[in-house]
């Protein structure tokens, strides 16, 4: 009986013990209502958000408890592949149960379509069923990611209007509102409702100062390192540079975009100097000509790769530790490893730099997903997201007054009066100011914005599938002394592409369908293959 009570006491203590230690303000893994979030993002920035969105809550809901089910499927590219093919299943399904006849493949193409099908027919009619509905996924928000990526759930119905404008109609009242709709060329929410940024993202160069200096770069260049994207192409870094897979992250996507940005504004300024590149109108055989020294310029950037990575936190990661020299990466990755360094080591071993005038300032926007389980909840949560309280957790040191609890999250907010006062005490991004320079840099998106997954598929097959060869004859034409070296035909054929700029939008189109894509896919490999072995 002694051993009885014993083990029933011991039991009662482990049983009590977590209940007794736990912090309170730790996250519930439970509660009566639950949000459900499908986000990309790291565990840092899920759990202060959902630290602040408790207590959010319980300020306006009478201490009602409230947690969120995050669902972390993968990075921004897989999500959204997710959230296709789960609707496309749930769609086709309801379809057939309400006995509205067959769902054949013709009009599964057109139903998640962006424009309603002109004629008349089983398509069009599903077309609009499907926008009517309240078909769900059991998912309420997609949170994160790029603008591109929900604007296209935004074009296929799978996300529906917010309704902040309705509840919130301050926040874009006056000149220079609280929320701006955009700079530099790019969007920060839709005109229809149905995403907002919550926070902002730029991109740029993190490097390793010693790694440069082993690699005989002078004090001075090193100062200067990360200015121009065309940096990371310099021969003197071969076998250097780490490269993140843009199939894997919409975000680099969107930094390989900017690098071809550059690079074209670069080309076609040159051919119309004293013109605003914002309103310069190049020929089409202008923008082929940049469209191919912007290419080459990546090739000689994925030539001088030490290593793919699927993870786009990995290259500054390496960079810290000297395994790389340097590489592209997102901001806020950048920034946080760079501080991380400095508090361990006690001097600045890593740096990052967002290249002069080469970059965006892009969305990192929230949406509510058509059928969300708890409507009433999703809205509150996307106010939440854009409101001081959440908005002073993006740029705060941890612990500093209304900044995040645990750990510093080091991303810019959207809001304009965060940058005002005495919302800058206690922040890490130092003076960087996102309208500024979202100003100084203009995107022409009606050179690249179109072919975003074009650019995704060719840089993983140009610079990764391909990339053995391309360092290969990388290699070799440094070892030569450089392009300069080549003959006619070798530098043709390390410059050759499987299409022009002219030809971009048509090759984008035949990306439409996976299996599309790997027949695509198989030809450019073979390509590419063939003529870096002709430039070697």
């Amino acid at each position: 009986m002694r051993h009885f009570a014993i083990a029933i006491l011991t039991l009662g203590i482990i049983i009590a013990l977590p209940l007794v230690l736990r912090r309170r303000d730790a996250v519930l893994l439970s509660a009566p209502r639950k949000l459900v979030v499908v986000t990309a993002n790291n565990e840092a920035l899920r759990h202060e958000t959902e630290l602040a969105f408790r207590e959010y809550h319980k300020k306006r809901n009478g201490g009602e408890e409230v947690s969120i089910d995050w669902r972390t499927i993968g990075g921004t590219s897989e999500i959204v592949r997710f959230i296709q093919s789960a609707f496309a299943a749930n769609a086709r399904h309801a379809w057939e149960m309400e006995g509205r006849g067959g769902w054949d493949d013709a009009v599964g193409a057109v139903v998640f379509d962006g424009k309603l099908p002109a004629e008349e027919g089983v398509a069009r009619d599903a077309w609009k069923w499907f926008r009517e509905s309240d078909i769900g996924i059991d998912m309420d928000v997609m949170l994160g990611g790029g603008q591109y990526d929900h604007d296209g759930l935004r074009r296929s119905g799978f996300t529906v209007p917010t309704g902040v404008r309705s509840r919130h109609k301050e926040w874009f009242e006056g000149e220079n509102p609280i929320m701006s709709s955009g700079g530099g060329g790019e969007k920060w929410y839709d005109p229809d409702d149905c995403y907002y940024a919550v926070c902002f993202s730029t991109f740029g160069i993190v490097y390793n100062r010693d790694r440069l200096a082993q690699a005989g770069f002078s004090a001075d260049e090193i100062e200067h390192f990360g200015e121009h994207w065309r940096d990371l192409a310099d021969p003197r870094l071969y076998g250097a540079i780490g490269i993140a897979d843009p199939s894997q992250s919409g975000s680099i996507t969107k930094c390989f975009e900017m690098l071809i940005q550059r690079e074209m504004q670069d080309v076609i300024g040159a051919m119309h100097p004293g013109e605003e590149i914002a309103s310069v109108k190049p020929t089409q055989d202008e923008l082929n000509e940049a469209w191919c020294s912007a290419m080459l310029l990546l090739k000689q950037l994925g030539g001088n790769a030490a290593y793919l990575t699927f993870s786009a936190s990995k290259v500054p990661v390496d960079a810290a530790t000297g395994q790389i020299a340097a590489g592209m990466c997102i901001d806020f990755y950048g920034r946080s490893q760079v501080e991380w360094e400095k508090s361990q080591v006690g001097r600045e071993t890593i740096s990052y730099r967002t290249p002069a005038a080469a970059s965006t300032v892009s969305a990192d926007p929230v949406s509510i997903l058509r059928g969300a389980r708890d409507r009433e909840l999703a809205e509150e949560f996307v106010d939440f997201l854009l409101s001081r309280e959440a908005q002073t957790l993006w740029g705060k040191q941890a612990g500093a007054q209304e900044g995040p609890k645990d750990y510093t999250l080091y991303r810019l907010p959207v809001r304009r009066d965060m940058y005002e006062g005495t919302a800058l005490e206690n922040t890490v991004f130092g003076d960087e100011r996102p309208f500024e320079l979202a100003s100084s840099f203009t995107y022409r998106g009606d050179w690249t914005g179109a072919l975003f997954s074009a650019i995704r598929v060719l840089v993983k097959t140009m610079l990764i599938e391909c990339g053995p060869e391309l360092r290969d004859a990388w290699g070799s034409i440094i070892a030569r002394g450089g392009m300069d070296a080549l003959s006619p035909e070798e530098r043709a054929a390390f410059a050759a592409l499987p299409f022009s700029h002219a030809e971009a939008r048509e090759a984008t189109r035949l990306l439409g369908t996976p299996e599309e894509q790997a027949l695509v896919r198989r030809h450019w490999i073979e390509f590419f293959r063939e003529n870096y072995r002709l430039a070697r």
